[in-house]
């Protein structure tokens, strides 16, 4: 009986090593998992940011195109005041 106690016992052990290699090669597996998805979602990510930054860069020229109309058309309605109030001073 003394003889059946340690090969009980080793059996346990190969028993738990072997579990807990398992349950290791699980988490690697799910970690591997995990990295891929993050990895997925970064790509996305940085695409969805360059789609912003390109965005940003259009409407910024739009708004400089804008304020050049908009300084035309002052530099028009003051040259029409003058206009008007030449108009008025010479009649």
């Amino acid at each position: 009986m003394a003889t059946g106690e340690p090969q009980k016992q080793l059996l346990s052990l190969i028993r738990d090593f072997i579990t807990e290699k398992s349950q290791g090669e699980r988490r690697v597996s799910d970690l591997k998992k995990r990295f891929l998805e993050l990895q997925t979602d970064l790509v996305a990510t940085n695409a969805d940011l360059e789609a912003a930054k390109r965005s940003k860069e259009v409407i910024e020229q739009e708004l400089r195109g804008s304020e050049v109309l908009l300084s035309v058309a002052d530099a028009s309605i003051k040259a029409q005041e003058v206009s008007l109030f030449l108009l008025f001073v010479i009649v």
